[in-house]
């Protein structure tokens, strides 16, 4: 039953992405009328959602267990100087499992959502209905990650009522949020930042494209926010350059647009630091990333 209710959740999440998708992607077109604009939304989440269940949600689950279990497992090593063969051993399965669920994500991102979005389209396409998914791989790409960060974000919201996922839901809500108005400040005050039709709707997208990064921290202060800023600019440009959803001419301009975006987003990076602080003891130092965790990908 709570997993009926949890793809339940995911079909409805995914069928508001698709027809977010239809608005504000341009290629993508479901029906003429409401009804059969309506079945088409409900057809494509199907699909949509059938796929990236099918396989990609059980090998995240075993990924998140086997990471969860690895650092129980490292931190409860007895004597690490007796053992170091072991504890290097147990880091760097911890290394190949987190990089795993980055892989596995980005595959889902990239290739089994907007592979299961042309499925649903060309399935409307076939019953009848006025449905189809013009340009090119590009195209098909930006739908399925429209799809994808859309019901990310509804998903979020959805977690607010559940008392112990309630905590992590609002302070990753609360950076998406402070993540749209640094960006909507931007395309206020910069002339070279301009959003592509429907502003609020496409604005409220990108920011929760960009919401999808895989969260990165560093600990040497000065450098850290260097490479972390540039780390986002490089993903709003990919984000700008794939979907073409926001304009921004020149590479200062994009370099003002991420720096308002990351100080209106620090009060939840503090908070996730402050959270972090307060779930226990921590993990076993580790060499190569100081005092602090893999990153995790946002849709696990």
């Amino acid at each position: 039953m709570k997993t009926t209710g949890r793809v339940v959740r995911k079909w409805a999440c995914a069928a508001i992405g698709v027809w977010v998708a239809s608005v504000i992607v341009g290629p993508l077109r479901l029906g003429d009328t409401g009804t059969d604009r309506a079945v088409a939304v409900v057809v494509v989440a199907v699909v949509f959602t059938a796929v990236v269940l099918l396989v990609p949600m059980p090998l995240g689950r075993i990924l998140r267990r086997a990471v969860v279990l690895t650092q129980r497992r490292m931190t409860q090593e007895p004597d690490r100087d007796s053992s170091d063969s072991k504890f290097f051993e147990l880091m760097w399965r911890h290394f190949v499992y987190v990089g795993l669920g980055m892989a596995l994500s980005t595959v889902v991102l990239t290739v089994a959502g907007p592979a299961a979005l042309w499925a649903g389209v060309e399935l409307c396409a076939g019953i009848g209905l006025d449905a189809a998914l013009g340009g090119g791989l590009k195209d098909l790409v930006t739908v399925g990650l429209v799809v994808a960060a859309v019901e990310t974000v509804l998903l979020l919201v959805l977690a607010l009522p559940v008392e112990r996922r309630r905590p992590a839901a609002v302070r990753s809500l609360a950076g998406y949020l402070l993540c749209l108005a640094g960006l909507a400040l931007a395309a206020l005050w910069l002339d070279e930042v301009e959003a592509a039709g429907t502003s609020w709707l496409t604005l409220a997208v990108v920011a929760a494209l960009f919401h999808l990064r895989f969260a990165l921290s560093l600990t040497v202060p000065g450098m850290a926010s260097l490479v972390l800023v540039s780390a986002n600019a490089l993903v709003l440009w990919l984000i700008v350059w794939l979907t073409g959803l926001l304009h921004i001419d020149g590479f200062w301009p994009l370099v003002g647009t991420v720096a308002l975006m990351w100080v209106a987003e620090w009060p939840s990076r503090l908070a996730d630091a402050a959270a972090e602080n307060r779930t226990g003891p921590p993990p076993p130092p580790d060499p190569l990333w100081p005092d602090h965790p893999m990153p995790q990908s946002p849709l696990y």
